[in-house]
């Protein structure tokens, strides 16, 4: 039998710090580089999908600032190793070992869904963690920025539909 340790309220409060600070570094890096993600695709739509994530992206950051004002906290720059890893990747793809456009494109827009995926299920559980801490601005903030990555991953689904409906005609 093992015993479960439950959290005071200042320990629930650092756990969404915790987790607030990989939210807010992963806006940081996804602001400084999915631009770089949209120049490498060649189908003009999932462009101009990619920019508008990435202003949804500041928006959220703005959101993520708001809450550290109201938690009176400071962001810290831990932990978007995974993230990181997601935007490297597809960016150092590109055209390699013979991958056609096609495939470069569709494995962009499989990375962004990645993206869209990771940010959501970060939101949730911060949603989750906020039930405890019982704040209504931050429960409203969060929500704004799940609604905006659900509405994201299905504009990448539509794109990627276009997409192929597009290449096979």
């Amino acid at each position: 039998m093992t015993t479960h340790d439950f959290l005071a309220p200042n320990q629930v409060r650092q756990l969404f710090i915790h987790q607030l600070n990989r939210v807010n570094c992963t806006k940081g890096y996804l602001i400084r580089n999915l631009p770089k993600l949209a120049e490498i695709a060649s189908f003009k739509n999932m462009q101009m999908a990619i920019m508008e994530a990435h202003e949804d992206v500041k928006k959220q950051q703005a959101r993520i600032d708001r809450i550290y004002n109201l938690l009176g906290s400071e962001p810290s720059d831990e932990g978007c190793e995974v993230v990181k890893a997601v935007i490297d990747e597809a960016h150092n793809l590109g055209y390699k070992d013979g991958k056609t456009t096609v495939m470069n494109d569709m494995d962009i827009i499989l990375y962004m869904q990645m993206i869209e995926n990771m940010e959501y299920t970060s939101f949730r559980m911060l949603k989750l963690i906020n039930q405890f801490m019982g704040d209504d601005q931050i429960t409203q903030l969060l929500a704004e920025c799940c609604d905006e990555n659900v509405d994201n991953a299905h504009l990448f689904t539509l794109i990627s539909e276009e997409y192929l409906v597009k290449k096979t005609n």
